[in-house]
C-alpha cells in the first residue's frame, strides 16, 4: 500500500463514506409553451456549491427524471468526490409522454402520439436550460443521459445537436424505432461539427434492441475521422431494466475520459495541472477550471506522496477558489501538521469548524475531532 493510499485514506474516508444527495436539492413545475404542458424538474447541486459565489458547474441532463435521478446524482456525487468526473448539476427531467417526446419521427401506428422530439428538445434548449442559467451558477457545458425510448432520444441528440449538447449517455436505446430510421443519421457524425463525446450501450436485450445496436456499431465502424468521440458497450450480464445503474457510470466515466489528471498515486503540481487541463479543454473541447474536489484530491495526494510543498500549494489554491469549503481547510490543517506548523494548522482547522457549522456539514464531528487534536498539540 502506499503512502498516500496508507495515510490519506483516514482523510478522504469521511468525505466518501457519507456520499449523498447535495442538501440543497429542488423539485419544481416548469410550463412550458412549446409542450403546452408543465414538466416535473428535480434538481440535485454539488456539495460546493455554497463554498463560492462564481464557481459555475456543467448541467448533466437525465432524461428519466422520475426513475434515474436518485442514483445518477448520487453516482456524480461520488465519481467527483475522487475527482473521476466534474461536480455537475443534476437536472432530472420527467416527461409525461415518452412515446411523443422521445420519437423523432411519427408512424402511422401512434399518429398524433409521436414524433415530438424536435419540440421537446426546443423545451429543453429554449425554456429550460435559460431558466436554469437565470437560477443557478451554470457552466457553458451540458451533458444528457437517457435509457430506452430516452436513449434513443439522446442518440438523437448526439446525431443533431452537438452545438449545444457537449456530451451524450444513451443506454439501451431503442434504435428499432420506425424501422430503425435513426441510424440513417449516423453518417452526420462525419460533417463538420463541435468536439463532443458520446457513450452507448446495450444489456442482453434480444431480438430489434440487438440489431440496433449491432447496426450501429457496424455503421460507426465504417465511419471516417469525426469531432464525435463514441465509445460503445455490451453489457451481457444486464437486463433491460438493471442495465441503467451500471450504464450510467460507465457512461460518466467515458463521456470525461481523461479528466483525472493524478488517476494512480503520481502527482502533480499546481503549474503541471494547470498545463494538464489546458491541454485536456484541447482533446475534450471544452474548459472547465478545477473543481472542488479536484483540489482536495490532489493536495492530499501530493502531501502523502513526498510533495509536501505541492500538496499545501494546490490545497491553498483550492481555498481561495473556494473560500468556505469546511473540507479544503480541514485538508490544508491537515498539511500544514504535516509539515510541523501548528498555528497555521489551527487556523485552517478553525476556518473549516466555522463552515461546517454555518452548512451544518455532515462533516463536523472529523473536522472538530482534527481541531481538537491540533488544541492538544498546541498544549
Amino acid at each position: 500500500m502506499t503512502r498516500f493510499f496508507a495515510a490519506a485514506i483516514g482523510a478522504l474516508m469521511f468525505v466518501v463514506s457519507n456520499v449523498t444527495l447535495a442538501d440543497d436539492k429542488a423539485s419544481f413545475q416548469v410550463y412550458s409553451e412549446r409542450l403546452d404542458e408543465s414538466v416535473t424538474i428535480r434538481v440535485a447541486l454539488p456539495e460546493s456549491y455554497l463554498h463560492s459565489t462564481d464557481f459555475a458547474y456543467p448541467v448533466l441532463l437525465v432524461m428519466d427524471g422520475s426513475t434515474q435521478f436518485e442514483h445518477i446524482a448520487g453516482n456524480v456525487n461520488f465519481l467527483s468526490t475522487f475527482a473521476e468526473i466534474p461536480e455537475m448539476i443534476v437536472v432530472g427531467v420527467s416527461a409525461n409522454n415518452r412515446l411523443k417526446n422521445f420519437t423523432h419521427t411519427e408512424v402511422e401506428q401512434f399518429a398524433g402520439r409521436s414524433g415530438g422530439a424536435g419540440r421537446f428538445t426546443e423545451f429543453l434548449l429554449n425554456e429550460l436550460l435559460p431558466q436554469l442559467r437565470d437560477e443557478y451558477r451554470v457552466a457553458p457545458y451540458t451533458a444528457v443521459t437517457g435509457h430506452s425510448l430516452s436513449g434513443l432520444y439522446t442518440t438523437y441528440l448526439a446525431l443533431h445537436h452537438a452545438d449545444e449538447i457537449q456530451a451524450v449517455i444513451s443506454v439501451s436505446p431503442s434504435l428499432w424505432w420506425d424501422d430503425f430510421a435513426i441510424l440513417s443519421h449516423v453518417g452526420q457524425l462525419q460533417d463538420e461539427r463541435p468536439a463532443s463525446r458520446w457513450f452507448a450501450s446495450m444489456a442482453s436485450e434480444p431480438g430489434e434492441m440487438a440489431e440496433g445496436f449491432a447496426r450501429l456499431t457496424q455503421q460507426l465502424d465504417s465511419l471516417s475521422a469525426s469531432n464525435t468521440e463514441w465509445e460503445l458497450q455490451q453489457f451481457a450480464d444486464e437486463t433491460h431494466d438493471t442495465t441503467p445503474l451500471i450504464g450510467n457510470v460507465t457512461g460518466l466515466r467515458s463521456i470525461f475520459n481523461g479528466f483525472n489528471a493524478v488517476p494512480e498515486v503520481d502527482v502533480k503540481s499546481m503549474q503541471d495541472l494547470e498545463r494538464y487541463y489546458q491541454q485536456y479543454a484541447v482533446t475534450s473541447g471544452y474548459n472547465l477550471p478545477m473543481g472542488h474536489q479536484q483540489y482536495n484530491v490532489y493536495g492530499l495526494k501530493a502531501a502523502y506522496e513526498g510533495q509536501l510543498p505541492w500538496g499545501i500549494a494546490i490545497l491553498q489554491a483550492g481555498t481561495e477558489q473556494f473560500p468556505e469549503s469546511e473540507i479544503l481547510w480541514d485538508s490544508l490543517a491537515t498539511a500544514y501538521k504535516m509539515n510541523d506548523d501548528l498555528p497555521a494548522a489551527l487556523e485552517a482547522s478553525g476556518k473549516a469548524v466555522e463552515f461546517a457549522k454555518t452548512h451544518h456539514s455532515k462533516y463536523l464531528s472529523e473536522i472538530l475531532l482534527q481541531n481538537e487534536s491540533l488544541k492538544r498539540a498546541e498544549r
